[in-house]
């Protein structure tokens, strides 16, 4: 009978480091996850800083403005 409560005792244990390896795992892929996009945004914030200078820089939204005035869906 000892054996029993044994071998169930050691099944419960690696039932048990199994589904926390599980768990573990999930979590480490959730934060490399979160870091990447967090990465991601901060390149696209990057990118449009640079773009938006470049545009303001150049003049080309005056342009813009003028033919947002002209041009409309309606024509």
């Amino acid at each position: 009978m000892t054996k029993l409560y044994l071998i169930g005792a050691i099944c419960g244990i690696i039932a048990t480091v199994y589904l926390f390896g599980i768990t573990r795992g999930r979590e480490k892929c959730i934060q490399q996850i979160a870091t990447q996009t967090t990465t991601n945004i901060q390149q696209q914030n990057i990118k449009k800083e640079k773009i938006h200078a470049e545009i303001y820089r150049t003049g080309i939204r005056d342009i813009r403005d003028i033919l947002r005035a002209q041009y409309t869906i309606a024509d």
